[in-house]
């Protein structure tokens, strides 16, 4: 975290460093099902790429940060984003996906309480941070040009970092404010 954002207090850059162990060890012990042996890699653990906790904070900050930079360069907040109409563009079938897989949570969540099987929770979690990274990467949000589809897209990565947010407090994994 200090090489990334050296503006960063120390006080700051330790709390970040602590939030990003924790969810690192969490998840990579909650990922596995309940009958297999862990043997824990800290590389692994680490990564910001691949399953890992650190990937899911990760996403979590990329979404905060969209909201971030449509206040500082537009001025605009989260309830400025609300779509004001109710047609769904066209096209827009990456965004479909990711608020459909986002939906899901509290169904995933109903199946780890029956099951007792915190890894569904955790491979459900991946997945929707995965989905987000390829949305994010096909369908700009900052830079469209269409204020109607800038806002579906707005609104659909607030849905969606509002139900990971939620999935990783449920794993005891906060996100920090910057990585």
């Amino acid at each position: 975290a200090a090489k990334r954002n050296s503006e960063m207090a120390d006080a700051q850059v330790k709390d970040t460093a602590r939030a990003i162990a924790v969810a690192a060890i969490r998840y990579f012990m909650v990922k596995y099902s309940r009958g297999k042996v862990i043997v824990f890699d800290m590389d692994e653990a680490l990564s910001f790429e691949g399953e890992s906790g650190p990937y899911l904070q990760y996403a979590v900050v990329r979404a905060n940060n969209i909201f971030g930079k449509l206040k500082e360069r537009d001025g605009l907040t989260e309830v400025d984003m609300i779509p004001e109409s109710g047609d769904f563009p066209e096209g827009e079938d990456g965004l479909w996906a990711l608020v459909l897989e986002a939906a899901r949570l509290d169904e995933i969540v109903e199946q780890v309480v029956r099951s007792l099987e915190f890894s569904s929770l955790a491979k459900y979690a991946f997945g929707l941070a995965q989905l987000f990274n390829a949305f994010y990467h096909r369908s700009p949000i900052l830079n469209e040009e269409d204020a109607d589809r800038k806002r579906w897209r707005a609104a659909g990565v607030a849905y969606f970092r509002s139900q990971l947010t939620r999935a990783l407090d449920l794993m005891g994994i906060a996100v920090p404010a910057r990585m």
